[in-house]
C-alpha cells in the first residue's frame, strides 16, 4: 500500500455483497466474488485512482468455515478498523432485503464506540421493497438516531453513481 492515501473500509455479514460492491464502484472485476459465504478471508485493499484505497473486510456472521478462523478474521477487522490511522469512513453494508441482525448492530454500536466514520448501505437494493428499506432505516435510526445511508444494487448499478460520489468528496476534496 501506498503511505499517506486514505483507506475507506467495507464490513459486513458473509455475503452481504462486499466485493461485489467494489466490483461495480471500480467498474471492473478487482474482487473476487462467490456465493459461497465466507471466501474473503484476509484484509484487501484496491487503489482507487491513485487517490485512495477501499479495503474489503472478511464478512462477519454466518461463513463456511471453522469458528476459530471466524474468530480470528473478529480480530483482524477489530484490529484493522481501530488501528487504521488513514481510514476516513467505514461502509456497514446490510442486505436491504432482511433486517438488521444483532451482528449488524454490534458492528454499528462498536464503530460508534470508537467514533468512527460510518454509513450504511443497503445492498441487493433491486431485489427489495422500497418499504423493506424504509423499515430497516426506520430500525436503524431508533437505535441510533439519524444514520447516514445508501441504497444499491451492483448487478443494476442502482445507486452505484450516488455512492461513488460520496466517496470521492470524502476521500478526493
Amino acid at each position: 500500500m501506498r503511505l499517506g492515501l486514505k483507506q475507506v473500509a467495507f464490513c459486513g455479514r458473509s455475503n452481504v455483497g462486499k466485493s461485489s460492491l467494489i466490483n461495480a464502484l471500480c467498474s471492473c472485476k478487482i474482487a473476487r466474488i462467490s456465493k459461497k459465504a465466507g471466501k474473503t478471508t484476509t484484509i484487501n485493499a484496491y487503489l482507487v485512482n491513485e487517490c485512495f484505497y477501499l479495503v474489503d473486510l472478511p464478512g462477519y456472521g454466518f461463513a463456511h468455515r471453522s469458528k476459530a478462523m471466524v474468530r480470528q478474521w473478529q480480530h483482524l477487522i477489530e484490529d484493522y478498523l481501530r488501528n487504521a490511522n488513514l481510514l476516513v469512513h467505514c461502509f456497514v453494508l446490510i442486505d436491504a432485503r432482511h433486517e438488521p441482525m444483532e451482528s449488524d448492530m454490534r458492528m454499528i454500536e462498536w464503530l460508534t464506540f470508537y467514533n468512527k466514520e460510518y454509513s450504511v448501505v443497503f445492498t441487493k437494493a433491486d431485489k427489495a421493497k422500497q418499504s423493506d428499506i424504509s423499515r430497516n432505516v426506520k430500525l436503524l435510526e431508533k437505535r441510533f438516531g439519524k444514520i447516514k445511508w445508501f441504497s444499491v444494487s451492483s448487478t443494476k448499478r442502482k445507486g452505484i453513481d450516488k455512492l461513488l460520489e460520496y466517496l470521492f468528496a470524502l476521500c478526493c476534496p
